[in-house]
């Protein structure tokens, strides 16, 4: 057997892996269905929406609902008509999306839409985009935001080429992965990520798992194909909420109140993206 044949034949392997792990149900934006009309008082969340008041299923006039930007305005709490609990859910809903519109903008700027579309009628079941894999890939290999594929780039070279090393064992795998730990994950976080439709989407990238799927040392090169897989939860918790980034939003009110609220308890739901990346070195 070649060398390169028993290089490909070690893999795929997993190269690295977050703290967090995928599939968890158990943290706090992943909980749903778990407050009352008091616990929301108490934490000062009265002003919900700017067309109903959820708490007591009424839908305010549209002359007198107008609040700019779905900032925290006092509403009309004294006036308005009897709605049922799913016309109400329906408005809020129609409400989120309206205000999304504040965070974006561009070619991502459906994504939300489809997220909250699958927060009212997915009952909790994960959510996959291609959109979003295309996105998150542009965030693995682009500049200012690739430092992990810069870092294994360089990790191997070291390896194969200046320590002139024939294979990648367990202790370079093991290196590596301490390596990445001190890098900058991937995470829409860059400036335009702010109002593109990627920052709302994606709030923060919850657990990420790298593979190498195949690896192949050539006599003056190497090549590689790297699967980078991402997880996020579309939901809020209470430390969320409480935040005033969050607070000061009519749109993360909305979100937090119906998955939050024990009459309303929609689920939140994984979103899940990933991107393969070719890679290679040499002299």
């Amino acid at each position: 057997m070649n060398l390169d044949m028993f290089l490909s034949t070690q893999f795929p392997k997993v190269i690295f892996s977050t703290f967090h792990r995928f599939e968890n149900y158990y943290i706090s934006d992943m909980q749903y269905g778990d407050l009352s009309d008091n616990d929301f008082f108490r934490m000062g969340l009265r002003d919900i929406s700017a067309k109903v008041d959820p708490f007591r299923l009424l839908e305010f006039d549209s002359l007198t609902s107008f609040r700019p930007l779905g900032m925290n305005f006092p509403t009309n709490t004294s006036s308005g008509r009897p709605i049922s609990r799913q016309r109400c859910a329906a408005i809020l809903f129609n409400e989120m999306k309206e205000l999304s519109t504040q965070f974006a903008h561009g070619k991502y700027a459906n994504l939300i839409s489809e997220l909250i579309e699958h927060f009212r009628f997915g009952n909790g079941t994960p959510w996959h985009s291609e959109q979003l894999d295309c996105a998150y890939k542009e965030i693995v290999e682009g500049i200012g935001t690739n430092d992990v594929l810069n870092t294994i780039i360089e990790t191997i070279n070291t390896q194969l080429i200046s320590k002139q090393q024939a294979c990648l064992e367990f202790e370079f795998f093991t290196a590596l992965m301490k390596t990445i730990k001190h890098t900058t994950l991937p995470k829409f976080i860059r400036f335009e990520d702010k109002y593109n439709g990627l920052g709302i989407s994606v709030h923060d990238v919850y657990a990420q798992e790298i593979s190498l799927v195949y690896f192949h040392r050539f006599a003056m090169s190497w090549s590689c194909l790297l699967y980078f897989r991402a997880q996020d939860h579309f939901g809020l918790g209470v430390e969320d909420i409480t935040d005033s980034l969050y607070k000061n939003f009519r749109f993360f009110r909305i979100w937090f109140f119906l998955q939050q609220h024990n009459k309303f308890a929609y689920k939140p739901f994984l979103t899940n993206f990933s991107a393969h990346i070719n890679i290679g070195g040499g002299i």
